[in-house]
């Protein structure tokens, strides 16, 4: 996401997780940090566990500092999650 939008670190404000109840073996976060994000806040979240909910989903939002337009923000879904946002996803 942040390659895909031409972001470097210093734009960084926060970025924010949320994962569905079924992740248990790690903090979506931990990724972050572990790629070099170590002085951007980062925070975790557990999604709502509503019934017939797609599984297995982490979503991410970035803050950041940036010139570029809404309109041209890359939203990134993976595999099955563009299902999520069929009106946004790249």
């Amino acid at each position: 996401m942040i390659h895909a939008n031409n972001l470097h670190t210093d734009q960084l404000i926060s970025i924010l997780f949320t994962a569905t109840p079924d992740i248990t073996s790690e903090f979506p976060a931990l990724a972050a940090r572990e790629l070099g994000l170590g002085d951007v806040p980062l925070l975790c979240f557990v999604e709502m566990n509503v019934v017939g909910s797609m599984p297995r989903v982490i979503r991410v939002m970035i803050n950041a500092e940036t010139d570029t337009p809404r309109s041209e923000i890359q939203h990134i879904y993976l595999r099955g999650a563009a299902a999520l946002r069929l009106d946004i996803a790249q």
